[in-house]
C-alpha cells in the first residue's frame, strides 16, 4: 500500500455553494494548540463532528416502538407524546405505549407547549392539554369578552401565557390560564406564520420573515405593549425550531437560544433580538415545506439535529 502523500484531520462541515474542486479550508481554534485548517465536506452521511473538528461515525438505533404513521415527537421528563395515524399517544419508560385521544386529522402535525403540570397541544384543528395520564380539552371560561383559545398550528407558552398561531394572528391568553380576550388578545402578521419560538427575553416569529416580539410585563392587556422588530429576510421551515442552550453554542451566548432551519439555512437567535444564518454562504438549502428537530447531547457534544421532508 502506497503511503499518503497528506492526511486531514479537521473538518468544518458540509459545503455545496463552492465548487468541489476549490473548496477553501478555514481557521479553527484547536484547544491550547493554537489555529488549525479545517476543510469542508461536499458529503457527510452517519457522520458526525466534534467539538475538535474531527470525524466520527455515528451510532446506529434500535427500534423500540412500531407504528403505521408516527410524527409529531415531542418529551421531557415530565411526558413523552406522539401521534401515530390520528390516535395520540404517551410514550412510557419501558417503551410501552398509552393511547390518549383518537379523531384526530390524519397527517396534521401536532405542535406542544409544557406549562407547569400540562403540557398544551394544537394541530390547527384540536387544542387541549395534557395532565395526569389523560387529556382534556379547554374549557369555556363563561366570562366577558373571554374565548378558549382557537385550534392553531403552532403553540407556546412565554412569560405566563399561552400563544397560539392560527393563519395570519398570534393570539395570546391571559395569564395563566387558556382563554384570551376578544378585544385585545391578538397580534396580526402580514402572512401566514410558520414559527413562534420563545426565548429567554422575547419571543421568534415568522410569516416569510422573521421578527422579535418584546413585550412589557403585562402584555396580554394593551396591544400598545408589543414591540416587533424585523431581524430576518428568510422564512422558517415549520416545526424545525426548537430551544438550545446558548454555552452550547459559543462565548457569549447566554440562556435558552433559539436555533432553527429557514429558506436560508440554519439560524440562531438570541435572547437580545439578534438572528443570523450560521451556514449562509457555505450551504444552500434546498426546497422543503415541513421539518422537525432535537437538541442531542451525547456525551458533553451537543447537535441540533433537523429532518426535513
Amino acid at each position: 500500500m502506497a503511503d499518503p502523500i497528506a492526511s486531514l484531520g479537521f473538518f468544518s462541515g458540509l459545503n455545496n455553494v463552492d465548487d468541489p474542486m476549490r473548496l477553501p479550508p478555514i481557521p479553527v481554534k484547536i484547544g491550547m494548540g493554537g489555529y488549525k485548517a479545517a476543510y469542508p465536506l461536499v458529503m457527510a452521511v452517519n457522520v458526525d463532528i466534534d467539538n475538535t473538528y474531527g470525524l466520527s461515525s455515528r451510532d446506529g438505533s434500535d427500534k423500540k416502538v412500531s407504528g403505521t404513521d408516527i410524527h409529531s415527537g415531542w418529551g421531557n421528563d415530565f411526558a413523552s407524546l406522539f401521534v401515530d395515524g390520528t390516535f395520540l399517544y404517551l410514550l412510557n419508560k419501558d417503551f410501552s405505549i398509552t393511547e390518549l385521544l383518537s379523531g384526530l386529522t390524519k397527517g396534521l402535525r401536532m405542535s406542544y407547549a409544557p406549562v407547569n403540570d400540562r403540557v398544551y397541544m394544537s394541530n390547527g384543528t384540536y387544542i387541549g392539554y395534557y395532565k395526569d395520564l389523560s387529556v382534556h380539552s379547554l374549557a369555556n371560561p363563561a366570562m366577558t369578552y373571554k374565548q378558549p383559545l382557537p385550534a392553531g398550528k403552532f403553540i407556546a407558552y412565554y412569560e405566563g401565557h399561552i400563544l397560539v398561531a392560527v393563519g395570519k394572528v398570534l393570539y395570546i391568553a391571559d395569564a395563566l390560564c387558556d382563554h384570551y380576550d376578544v378585544r385585545t388578545g391578538f397580534l396580526v402578521f402580514e402572512n401566514d406564520i410558520t414559527m413562534v419560538r420563545p426565548v429567554d427575553k422575547g419571543i421568534y416569529v415568522s410569516d416569510g420573515q422573521t421578527y422579535f416580539i418584546t413585550v412589557k410585563r403585562e402584555f396580554a392587556d394593551d396591544p400598545d405593549d408589543f414591540r416587533r422588530e424585523h431581524v430576518l429576510d428568510a422564512d422558517a421551515i415549520p416545526y424545525s425550531d426548537t430551544i438550545i442552550n446558548g454555552k452550547d453554542v459559543g462565548e457569549g451566548l447566554d440562556g435558552n437560544i433559539a436555533i432553527w432551519t429557514s429558506s436560508a439555512g440554519i439560524c440562531l437567535g438570541d435572547n437580545k433580538g439578534i438572528a443570523k444564518v450560521v451556514t449562509l454562504g457555505r450551504y444552500s438549502m434546498p426546497s422543503r415545506g415541513i421539518g422537525a428537530a432535537v437538541i442531542r447531547n451525547k456525551e458533553g457534544q451537543v447537535h441540533y439535529l433537523a429532518s426535513l421532508e
